[in-house]
This record gives structure tokens, C-alpha cells and sequence, in this order.
């Protein structure tokens, strides 16, 4: 199963992302002035777990456009990106040559990725927004998380929240409870950049597959794999306003959490 999917998924991600990219962003020389004028704004909802990245080795796994990596090689930050579009790499590397860092891009499915060759090689392995559902084996996931990362490294994950994703509907301007939160089943779609795209490239994406899961699921595979958590916040206020839709009640993103970070440590073993 995970070689089909891999491969859907692969195909998916690889239609027009790069146009997607310059049409949401910018240009990457436009994208990169911004982020050469502030480069902590992208990094801003995990200044409190993560003070500094000066010197650090950073895993940045389905790293995307690369805005966040290149976001932090501008603080200081030795950055590898994995990630299973060529349209992806494509963008995130002009974003880093036109922001003058280096980033290392490897374009692959994450989970072959060679943790052997890296294993132990990374302060801190991070990821945000969309990332856990394109996994179809999140206790093999954090496997992989916790071998390549060095003791005492830790793992930053920001995603949408299982709650909102899973339960909550959005009829008529109302917010309605009536999804299915425990549902295990793997949905198919099209990529999230979609709106992005003009209607002629709309019509040629391809269906691609994830897997939603609950809170309880995703934290028992971190600790299972290994891993020690250290903190689940579940945001609130103004910089997760975006996630509702425009017509949600107002103050809703002070209500309920549309966004977590969940961080975990690798504790060296005592023997």
C-alpha cells in the first residue's frame, strides 16, 4: 500500500506546484527579500520552544516551498529538507540562492528516508501545516524521526488540529460538530494548492491520498516510537485566525484550537 500511495501521492504533488508557489508567494527572488527582512516571521508561532537555531543541524521533513527552511539557514541553521516534489525543490532552491544561504533539498517520500546514513545526525527535526495526514504509518514515522535525531534533539510538530480537521463542519456560517472524529479510513482529494492554480491547471491535478488522525493517535506514536514528550499546546488568538473560514464566528480562534505544536525530546539512555 505504501508504494502505490507514494507513488499517487508523488504524482500529485509534482502538477504545477511551482506555479502555485509563484502565484501564492511571489517569486522566489520576491519571497526572499521578505524573509531576508524578517527572517524570525516565519518562525514566530515557535519562538517559545525554539530561542535559537544559530549552529544547529536541522531536519526540515515535507518541507514544501521551502519558505520555512530557508527561513531558518537565514538564522543560522544547517537545514535539510525532505520532500516528494521535484516542483517543491524547484522553488525552495531559487528561494535559498536568491536569499544567499545554502539549503540541502533531497527530494524523496520521507519514509525512505536513509535513516542509517543519518542516524543521529540532527539537533532538531521539524514540520508544520498539512504534514502528519500525507503519513500512512505514524509509528514507523517516528521511528525514523527518532533515530536521526541526536540525544537530548527534539522534534517540533505544528499542524492543523485533529479536532477541527476531523469533527468540525462549516454549514451556512455555522460551526457544526457533525464529522467523524475516529474515522480511520484514507481519503482521497487534490493537493492543498489548488485554489493557487488557474481553472486549465485545476483540471489536470490528479487525486492524491492521506490519512487523518486523532490526538490520541498521533501522541502514542511519538511516545511509543521512543520519544519523550515535553509540551502539547494547542494555540489560541489572532495568529491562527486564518485556519477558521472568513464567516466563522467572531473570536473563534480564541475559543477553539484550529492549530497544535506538539514537542518531543530524544532523552539519552542512561545505560
Amino acid at each position: 500500500m505504501h508504494d502505490e500511495i507514494s507513488k499517487l501521492n508523488r504524482d500529485g504533488w509534482n502538477r504545477h506546484a511551482y506555479s502555485a508557489w509563484v502565484n501564492a508567494n511571489g517569486t522566489p527572488e520576491q519571497l526572499a527579500q521578505r524573509l531576508l527582512n524578517d527572517p524570525w516571521r516565519k518562525m514566530a508561532p515557535f519562538r517559545a520552544f525554539i530561542d535559537d537555531l544559530k549552529g544547529l543541524r536541522v531536519a526540515n521533513f515535507l518541507g514544501s516551498n521551502g519558505k520555512m527552511a530557508v527561513s531558518m539557514a537565514l538564522l543560522g541553521a544547517e537545514v535539510t529538507v525532505v520532500d516528494i516534489s521535484e516542483d517543491n525543490a524547484r522553488y525552495a532552491r531559487e528561494l535559498a540562492a536568491a536569499a544567499g544561504v545554502r539549503i540541502d533539498y533531497l527530494v524523496m517520500d520521507v519514509m525512505d528516508f536513509p535513516v542509517q546514513e543519518y542516524a543521529g545526525a540532527f539537533d532538531l527535526v521539524i514540520m508544520e501545516l498539512g504534514i502528519l495526514h500525507w503519513i500512512m504509518d505514524l509509528r514507523h514515522f517516528f521511528g525514523i524521526v527518532m533515530t536521526v535525531l541526536k540525544d537530548s534533539g527534539r522534534v517540533v510538530v505544528r499542524d492543523y488540529h485533529p479536532f477541527k480537521m476531523k469533527a468540525l463542519q462549516w454549514k451556512d456560517g455555522q460551526m457544526v460538530a457533525c464529522g467523524n472524529y475516529f474515522d480511520d479510513s484514507i481519503h482521497s482529494g487534490i493537493v492543498p494548492y489548488a485554489d493557487h492554480l488557474n481553472e486549465e491547471d485545476r483540471k489536470t491535478l490528479t487525486e492524491i491520498r492521506f490519512r487523518p488522525w486523532t490526538m490520541g493517535e498521533i501522541v502514542t506514536s511519538a511516545a511509543g516510537s521512543g520519544l519523550t514528550i515535553r509540551a502539547l499546546h494547542e494555540e489560541s488568538g489572532p495568529l491562527q485566525r486564518w485556519v477558521f473560514p472568513k464567516d466563522a464566528p467572531k473570536g473563534i480562534e480564541s475559543r477553539l484550537p484550529g492549530i497544535y505544536i506538539l514537542v518531543a525530546e530524544k532523552v539519552p539512555s542512561k545505560e
